[in-house]
Parts: structure tokens; C-alpha cells; sequence
């Protein structure tokens, strides 16, 4: 009976664990659009040192469209981009990012940064804003 009740404690964390870790984080638009937060671009092909966005697709058929929101280039560590709302109303995309900045006396690394963050849409959004949670648009960078 003590095996029996060990065995089904085990099953029952075992599913715990492996549902928790294989969650999934796509989420749909009122218009049944998936799009997934990403986390920081790595990339090197594109200058992120601007404060704005870019629109960038994998080259590959059915491939995502990549939205990557850049901060800016800022003199030291602290600084990040955080994802706050996406919102589809009357066939217009809005993207609300919370730009993080450290606070006076933080301690932070001292190298330059870029921040940015990835959203990814299975289609192009074709009316899209992108602001702040100040209202600050960010604009597209060619």
C-alpha cells in the first residue's frame, strides 16, 4: 500500500514537471493570428544601435515574421526591453513594450548595450504600432 501511494506521487510530479517545462508560449490575436515572444536578437546583420524597429523574415517559405523592437544603444549594462500587451483592434496590430532602466546607484555593468526584443507573428502585420508604455512610438528603421 506505502509503494502504491510512492509510485502515484511520482507519476503525478513526473507530469507536473514535463507539462511545465514543454509549455507553450504562442499566443492568438483576436483575428487568429499566432505571434510569440522571442527574447533578445543575437543577430549581427542588422544595427540595433537605433532606437526603433525592424521587420525580418527567415527566408524560408511559411517562415515567421520577426518584429525586432530595439531600445537604443546605451553606454552601460541595466537597461531592457519587456513585452507588455499585443493587441489586435479594427485590423491594426499594437505592440506595448515597458523600456527598463536601471535607477540611479544600480550597480551595473560597464559595456555598451543594445536591448532588444523579438516578437514573431505566423503573418506580416500589415497595420502595426509599436509605443512604449509612455505612448513614445517606435519607428520602422530601414
Amino acid at each position: 500500500m506505502k509503494n502504491k501511494h510512492i509510485l502515484i506521487l511520482v507519476v503525478v510530479l513526473c507530469l507536473l514537471v514535463f507539462t511545465g517545462c514543454n509549455r507553450n508560449d504562442k499566443t492568438k490575436l483576436r483575428d487568429g493570428v499566432d505571434y510569440k515572444i522571442n527574447g533578445e536578437f543575437t543577430g549581427k546583420y542588422l544595427d540595433i544601435s537605433k532606437r526603433g524597429y525592424y521587420i525580418d523574415t527567415l527566408n524560408q517559405p511559411n517562415a515567421p515574421y520577426l518584429y525586432i523592437i530595439c531600445m537604443g544603444q546605451k553606454n552601460t549594462g541595466g537597461y531592457s526591453l519587456k513585452v507588455k500587451e499585443v493587441n489586435s483592434i479594427d485590423g491594426k496590430t499594437e505592440i506595448i513594450v515597458e523600456e527598463i532602466t536601471p535607477d540611479k546607484g544600480d550597480m551595473v555593468t560597464m559595456a555598451i548595450t543594445n536591448p532588444t526584443i523579438i516578437v514573431e507573428f505566423s503573418k506580416y502585420q500589415e497595420n502595426i504600432i509599436i509605443k512604449n508604455t509612455e505612448g513614445q512610438i517606435f519607428e520602422k528603421i530601414n
